[in-house]
């Protein structure tokens, strides 16, 4: 192998394309010295951004390698996996054209997570333009059932409660996941249900306020917030998300001027 050839096939295997040669020390084994477009699956746990959540975690459903299976025109298969964490498979030296791509989380003995496989597209990338694409597990897909801790704080017109004006002395909370209403009770007492009116919490306090064995999934949460006559002044209703597990991020809400 010529000098130049084998620094193109360094060049190559560093970037994690095809490679060429030949010896037990050459990086260059395959004799296949053709740089090779790639094509990148990453996928993503219940991701709602809209809702204020980022994803949840691997490990809030025990999910230890993702499978992905990229189907051609021609029906011919084209299989993957990585450990869930890494959160993408790559694919390199695809056949031109558009494929069908089929995600599915799978936990430490290789048994599939989900009803069924999540699917979504992907055109095969070029050594000029690799492609990728990103597919969403969503949260009603999952074999199980789940809850998750819920924690937030409240901002009102961007003030904790004793700043803002009026002052806030009051709340009231009414959390509601897939339309039912959730009897629970906050770390500091109080009811989600919307019944209970509790002293404002301020954004000073050392942790924010959060609920235990929530139901897992979309929800909205009613905030009301009321001065020192008991007169309602702040009221707003946001969508938000309830994750799986206990390792939840703290979801941050605004209720503006009335």
């Amino acid at each position: 192998m010529s000098k130049l050839l084998k620094v193109a096939c360094l060049i190559g295997a560093a970037q994690g394309f095809g490679a060429c040669g030949g010896g037990v020390d050459d990086p260059c084994p395959t004799n296949d010295c053709e740089l090779k477009g790639r094509t990148t699956i990453k996928w993503t746990l219940d991701a709602y951004p809209d809702r204020g959540f980022a994803m949840d975690s691997c490990a809030d459903f025990g999910v230890w390698k993702v499978s992905v299976d990229l189907v051609g025109a021609n029906g011919v298969v084209t299989s993957g996996r990585d450990d869930c964490g890494v959160a993408q498979a790559t694919f390199s030296g695809l056949e031109p054209g558009d494929y069908d791509v089929y995600v599915m989380p799978l936990d430490a003995g290789g048994t599939p997570l989900l009803l069924n496989p999540i699917i979504g597209k992907v055109t095969a990338g070029t050594v000029e333009q690799p492609q990728e694409t990103t597919i969403n597990v969503p949260w009603d897909q999952w074999i199980g059932t789940f809850t998750g801790t819920y924690l937030f704080r409240l901002s009102w017109g961007g003030l904790s409660c004793e700043q803002a004006m009026p002052e806030v002395k009051n709340q009231t909370l009414t959390l509601t996941v897939n339309g039912v209403v959730q009897n629970l009770v906050t770390d500091d007492g109080q009811m989600l249900n919307g019944s209970d009116k509790k002293p404002c919490k301020k954004l000073s306090d050392n942790f924010p306020q959060s609920a235990l064995d929530v139901a897992f999934g979309p929800a909205t949460l009613l905030v009301e917030g009321f001065d020192a006559t008991d007169n309602m002044m702040f009221s707003k209703q946001f969508d938000t998300f309830v994750g799986a597990g206990i390792t939840n991020p703290t979801l941050m809400f605004d209720v503006p001027l009335q």
